[in-house]
């Protein structure tokens, strides 16, 4: 199948789903129908288990938004979908430039779109039945229904020639989903790729190349590979004792110093923040010293086992983190901000890890980054799928005595186990009137607008509380 078939196939796809309706399960059906072309291409060998990992992301996360139907899932499945796009249909450039085309090609679209041999194909193959319906019929028609609409919305004599046709649609209406699906179907399989792009792309390998191998340079001119080699060892030495002083320092102050509850809160974020800071910036170091020459030197051992100390040492610092984190939950119970304390000292964790991978089996920096940002990704896909809210709701419902009933009524998708537990008491009953008020407003929307979660709560019996 070409690919401006494709395109014409989501386009109508999406004047038919996005027609009179509000965004809601057709976002859904649509990025569905989409990956499922997508599919269509064929994978190379090489990368098949990626591609199926994409793949799946894909799917779920179509799912996941037709269930929740929020932001976070949005952005999670358009998202994935791009990726998965990009990578079916040109799978040797790096994750690493995908922002940037995006912006190229999104920005650049009015250029591509007048491009026409960039896109159009060259020769319709076939019967002759096409090229007439194309020629005679599809181009006309939609001149005619442009300018008609162009026409109609400049001029109230001319619009009131149509006015006394009985149609049952809205013209601007069409016309713009029209021009909105073509624009996203479009950029999503015809992607320009600029030279520079291939050319940084080729600068982008996980590794080094023999005559980098061969070839020792400082990274200085003026300063030789001795006195660099030297100067790294000196400098990791000062910061391994500069961090284990850190360490001992932060453990007390975490376990032993007694704090105010009322500042414990944002200290330990801010302690929190900072640890991320310092192992950003500890990776920064590591990549300036192992960007190149000393991955291959045997001088530079000395250096790569202070290295692994202070990765070591990293670790160390984000699992009393960890520790802390989880003991003041244990204290005050769970909230969003605790769990991505969690999320963020894991993609820690990963950083350290990938760091560690990058010097012992000497690969690029280009490998570091592109690893860490496929672990960005699929960390910010999987935890779009996640009921976060209900595994607040339930562990403060479990496990805290006194648990903030104004925190819990502020999340999203908990109504129905809050309902379960508190239907009995008085000081809810006003919460549950007015939540009951927004769920039947959800409920009545169309089916192409709707949220499945809604459609799954029931506030006037004693249903269980489900969750995703």
């Amino acid at each position: 199948m070409k690919k401006i078939t494709k395109v014409w196939i989501v386009t109508l796809t999406f004047v038919f789903l996005f027609y009179n309706q509000e965004t809601g399960l057709n976002v859904a059906l649509l990025a569905l129908i989409a990956w499922l072309l997508l599919s269509l291409e064929p994978a190379r060998k090489e990368q098949k288990n990626l591609f199926s990992l994409l793949s799946v992301c894909c799917f779920l996360s179509s799912f996941a938004f037709a269930w929740y139907g929020d932001a976070i899932s949005f952005f999670a499945l358009a998202f994935s979908l791009l990726v998965f796009g990009l990578k079916m249909q040109y799978p040797r450039i790096n994750i690493l430039l995908y922002p940037a085309l995006w912006f190229i090609n999104y920005t650049g679209f009015i250029f591509k779109f007048f491009s026409f041999k960039y896109w159009l194909p060259k020769k319709i193959t076939g019967n002759d039945f096409f090229k007439r319906l194309l020629a005679m019929v599809l181009i006309p028609g939609s001149l005619l229904l442009i300018f008609t609409v162009l026409y109609a919305s400049s001029s109230d004599i001319f619009y009131s020639f149509f006015e006394a046709i009985p149609f049952n649609f809205n013209f601007f209406q069409l016309l713009f989903l029209a021009c909105l699906g073509f624009f996203l179907s479009f950029n999503l399989w015809f992607v320009f790729i600029p030279k520079g792009a291939i050319r940084i792309n080729g600068l982008l390998g996980v590794n080094f190349n023999s005559a980098k191998q061969m070839n020792l340079k400082p990274t200085f001119s003026f300063l030789e590979l001795n006195f660099e080699r030297k100067s790294g060892e000196i400098s990791l030495i000062l910061l391994n004792v500069l961090l284990v002083f850190f360490i001992i320092t932060y453990n007390y102050e975490q376990f032993f110093n007694v704090a105010k509850k009322v500042s414990l809160s944002d200290e330990i974020h801010q302690r929190v923040a900072t640890l991320i800071f310092s192992i950003v910036m500890a990776i920064g170091v590591i990549m300036f010293y192992f960007k190149s020459t000393f991955n291959f030197d045997k001088k530079a051992e000395l250096l790569k086992k202070l290295s692994y100390v202070w990765i070591i040492l990293n670790t160390l610092l984000t699992v009393s983190a960890f520790l802390k984190n989880t003991e003041y939950i244990l204290d005050f119970g769970l909230t969003y901000k605790r769990i991505g304390v969690y999320i963020f000292l894991f993609l820690s964790l990963a950083g350290l890890g990938t760091t560690y991978l990058k010097i012992h089996y000497q690969k690029t920096n280009a490998f570091l980054l592109t690893r860490m940002t496929r672990i960005f990704f699929f960390t910010f896909i999987i935890t779009s799928w996640i009921n976060f809210s209900w595994i607040v709701t339930k562990y403060n419902i479990s496990f805290q005595k006194a648990g903030d009933a104004a925190y819990l009524r502020s999340l999203n998708f908990n109504k129905q186990l809050l309902f379960n537990t508190y239907k009995m008491d008085p000081s809810w009953q006003n919460y549950f009137e007015s939540e009951k008020q927004e769920i039947n407003k959800e409920k009545s929307k169309s089916l192409l607008s709707s949220r499945l979660y809604f459609s799954t709560l029931n506030l006037n019996n004693n249903t269980d509380a489900t969750g995703k």
